[in-house]
């Protein structure tokens, strides 16, 4: 089980797909979240798809440096 993120733009090469253990949408970002834990954090502006078979979405309360704000964060697997 995984989630794949397409990009319009290529990040960190020519790969316009990167491939993920799960993808977060929190706000206009995207976190690419991979096996190997290390993450890429694509604006939603530059995704134009991302596939995966569980999609999961709650309220979430996110700790900020100005205090604490909710947001409905999408986790895709």
């Amino acid at each position: 089980m995984g989630a794949t993120v397409f990009v319009d733009s290529p990040i960190g090469g020519d790969e316009v797909r990167i491939d993920c253990e799960e993808a977060r949408v929190v706000g206009d970002l995207v976190w690419a979240i991979p096996d190997d834990g290390e993450q890429t954090v694509i604006p939603l502006s530059n995704v134009t798809g991302i596939k995966g078979e569980l999609v999961e979405q709650e309220v979430e309360q996110i700790e900020s440096p100005g205090g604490r704000f909710t947001e409905l964060v999408t986790d895709i697997s």
